[in-house]
């Protein structure tokens, strides 16, 4: 059986997507409880805890990840199952012992590190902590292996039990009036617990239907290969570090308090929960195997048309995305955050305008990981250096607002960095008539939800509701453009040949002939 095929994609797709809706759903419905409960301070302090992980995944992450996503795929094309197992075997094997030997170091250093962030009092806090962050790690390379053996929707299936044992233990903790930072720590291990237990049940039952057995050690050429991928993606990782929102709340804790934390990561968490409605998001454990497996003689002629759909795709989704926060930020946090951290709420139409331009990075990525260029991912983080420069001489005089133009526009150089050595294969030949369909269709977009929400006298629900509509509207009539290309729909219109393709054609991301030709 291919599992790679253009059938089995279509299922995975469907998979994935089903239970991701519910899944984020649970996610987004968890955040509201937590940030409307917890004190502004609790909330900025678990908020830096959590900036914690990609600390730990960078300072030692020895490419582990990364390496497992790259190859795992290329193995299981060619039959090569035994090789799979073991590759994943050692990644969850170093993975454990470097988060070990990283955590141990921050606990030795403890007295030394933690009152410079304000986190001296939160040492109990911290180890319970540490467990969060051991499960964490152990569920994303389970969650990848699962993803290279295409087993998505069963991944996804599986990890509903975090987001749903979150919302559950933020509820009940709310209904009580004792959401303290503590209990919020204690039911986040307990929900990476379930979805560990039942990840790796799942995975031990799949790879003894695979007949992998323990898996089989690579020849020493083999080896080096990978090794050679791991040791380039370790310094990439390293190098992340200085690009993330995470790691800014580090400055911010540094150079302004823990509410300003709390304010920061509260906007670019919420950015980051709706860009996991994207389809290079929605879908990344299905498009990471099925382009990694893309053999070598065909890269050249297939590697353009999905970078071109990934980026296309995308940017449809992200247009409403980004009319919404622009025209109702104020309104959003009102209505349903309760107003929490409010005087901040400019904040995320900067946070969101940033991840639009930005979202050619996973496109782009994908592309230079599929060649091999680890070297020119690894020299892109050269950028973090700027990133940090820039935080410390905005933040002083323009607070968060500097912090977040800080991070933009290093990513926007890194993501720029990346494409120009990879530009012979990630081609965007409809790059004009996307940007002017944004200027036009969102353009448009935003001044009819000004001009409602000015009009309307209902209330802030009633803003809301009117402006998803106008962002709805938007969105068909955005479809319809050249902004996606007709390469893009050829390939929906051969993947989804079911009765999707009938929605697929009333959304106008396929043509109409290709509605009666199935």
């Amino acid at each position: 059986m291919n599992r790679y095929s253009r059938g089995q994609a279509r299922r995975s797709v469907f998979a994935t997507a089903g239970f991701r809706l519910v899944s984020q759903a649970a996610t987004l419905a968890s955040y509201v409880v937590l940030v409307r409960e917890m004190t502004e301070e609790s909330f900025g302090v678990l908020s830096l805890l959590y900036a914690i992980v990609p600390v730990v995944s960078t300072v030692a992450s020895f490419g582990i990840e990364q390496t497992l996503r790259r190859f795992q795929p290329e193995y299981i094309a060619r039959g090569e199952h035994s090789a799979a197992q073991w590759l994943y075997g050692i990644a969850a094997r170093l993975r454990l012992l470097a988060n070990l030997l990283v955590l141990g170091a921050v606990l030795a250093a403890w007295n030394l590190l933690a009152p410079v962030f304000g986190l001296a009092p939160f040492r109990g806090a911290f180890l319970l902590f540490c467990v969060v962050i051991l499960l964490h790690f152990q569920v994303s390379l389970l969650k990848v292996s699962l993803a290279s053996h295409m087993r998505n929707g069963l991944a996804v299936a599986l990890t509903v039990a975090l987001p749903g044992v979150k919302l559950a233990g933020y509820s009940y903790a709310a209904w009580r009036g004792e959401l303290t930072l503590e209990l919020a720590i204690l039911i986040d291990a307990a929900g990476y617990a379930a979805t560990w237990l039942a990840l790796r049940l799942a995975h031990e039952r799949h790879r003894a239907g695979d007949g992998a057995g323990a898996g089989v050690e690579r020849e020493p050429a083999e080896r080096r290969r990978l090794g050679r991928y791991a040791l380039f993606n370790n310094f990439n990782d390293a190098g992340t570090l200085l690009l993330t929102a995470k790691s800014d709340n580090f400055f911010v804790a540094a150079l302004l308090n823990a509410v300003a934390v709390g304010a920061y990561s509260f906007y670019t968490r919420l950015n980051e929960m709706v860009s996991q409605w994207l389809p290079i998001r929605q879908l990344a454990d299905v498009i990471q195997p099925l382009l990694f497996a893309v053999p070598k003689l065909e890269a050249e002629r297939r590697l353009p048309r999905y970078f071109a759909l990934l980026l296309n795709t995308t940017l449809a989704v992200q247009l409403p995305i980004a009319v919404y926060a622009a025209a109702f930020h104020a309104e959003i946090v009102a209505a349903v955050f309760a107003g929490k951290f409010a005087e901040w709420s400019w904040l995320l139409p900067v946070v969101v305008g940033f991840a639009t331009l930005n979202r050619i990075a996973e496109p782009v990525t994908l592309v230079a990981q599929y060649q091999e260029k680890a070297g020119i991912i690894l020299a892109s983080k050269v950028f973090g250096l700027y990133n940090a420069v820039a935080i410390l001489a905005l933040a002083p005089a323009w607070g968060l607002l500097g912090v977040a133009l800080a991070t933009g526009t290093a990513q926007l150089m890194k993501n720029g960095f990346i494409w120009w050595h990879v530009r012979r294969t990630a081609r965007w030949d409809n790059c004009g008539a996307v940007l002017l369909a944004y200027v036009a269709v969102g353009g448009g977009a935003y001044w009819a939800c000004r001009a409602a929400a000015d009009a309307l006298e209902g209330g802030l629900w009633l803003d809301l509701a009117c402006g998803a509509a106008i962002c709805g509207f938007a969105t068909l009539v955005y479809l319809r453009t050249p902004a996606l290309a007709d390469s893009d729909r050829a390939i929906l219109a051969s993947v989804f040949r079911g009765r999707e393709i009938r929605v697929l054609g009333w959304l106008g991301v396929v043509r109409p002939t290709a509605t009666r030709t199935t």
